[in-house]
């Protein structure tokens, strides 16, 4: 079966879709998505469609984005994803919905890894799951389309999401921004959100060596406290060897970009990956 058609199947399956432009129900129409207006939104060979009418964001080159997905590949926040899955599933166990097809959306998606990696590791546990991502960086979504995987992959902005209300059980934001009343739009009344988020000493080594202020999260935890309630906060802190990938991770890191090393001669071989996982609903 050819890519389109198996994800067009899969879309039939999860009928959420809303149109950004006029906020009306978007029905399967051939090769396109189309809503009672006439707005239409085609669906690419590889089964991704675009949902940004016209725009999108262009700081993400696909030189950039292929250097991520190496780095992604190598396994640089494979203690994370395993958290996700381990919080995602003792969740689904707490609110009873084992046995159910769990609606996950990867916001902020990228290349399309995480979500790919993530949903794997709730199938391992014996999960039914159905797994989306979006991101509004078309190279990002190119990638994520070459993969052959049951993810539906869109381009889309976080703050229009092309989703009906009540679209998902799940949103996954992993280092990405969020918008928080279009989140509360799509996530079930008894959701959860998991948002990572990075803390002082998450890539500190790279920090040092281009001579960067040292990162505080303070004002970004503070502000998901006032739009949301956190049930549960998860701190994970690894020391990852880097020193096989350490090109691509400069390239893929963006506040390095525009930034020079302060000692070009320096060698990075291992950085700190400190970070909290945050657990919320609406």
């Amino acid at each position: 079966m050819k890519k389109i058609e198996k994800k067009k199947r899969l879309m039939e399956a999860y009928g959420h879709f809303r149109c950004p432009k006029c906020q009306g129900k978007l029905s399967l129409e051939g090769n396109s998505l189309k809503c009672t207006l006439g707005h239409t939104y085609d669906i690419s060979k590889k089964g991704t469609v675009n949902f940004v009418l016209g725009y999108g964001e262009e700081n993400y080159s696909l030189t950039m984005l292929e250097a991520r997905k190496r780095v992604m590949e190598e396994g640089l926040f494979q203690e994370v994803l395993e958290a996700l899955a381990e919080e995602i599933y003792e969740d689904c166990l707490l609110l009873g919905k084992e046995g159910e097809v769990l609606r996950i959306l990867d916001a902020g998606c990228g290349d399309g890894t995480h979500i790919e990696v993530l949903g794997k590791a709730l199938k391992d546990k014996g999960m039914d799951v159905a797994l989306t991502g979006v991101d509004i960086s078309k190279d990002g979504i190119l990638l994520a389309g070459r993969k052959d995987n049951d993810v539906l992959y869109h381009v889309a902005d976080l703050a229009s999401l092309p989703f009906q209300e009540e679209a998902f059980d799940v949103i996954v934001n992993i280092l990405s921004p969020v918008n928080y009343k279009d989140f509360q739009r799509v996530l079930t009344k008894e959701g959860r959100v998991y948002k990572v988020i990075p803390e002082t000493g998450y890539l500190k080594e790279l920090r040092k060596l281009y001579g960067l202020k040292e990162y505080h999260n303070e004002e970004i935890v503070a502000h998901l406290k006032e739009q949301g309630k956190v049930y549960k906060e998860r701190k994970i802190k690894e020391e990852k060897q880097v020193g096989a990938f350490v090109d691509d991770l400069l390239l893929m890191t963006p506040m390095l970009w525009d930034k020079e090393i302060l000692d070009p001669g320096a060698k990075i071989e291992q950085v700190t990956i400190e970070l909290t996982l945050f657990t919320f609903g609406f």
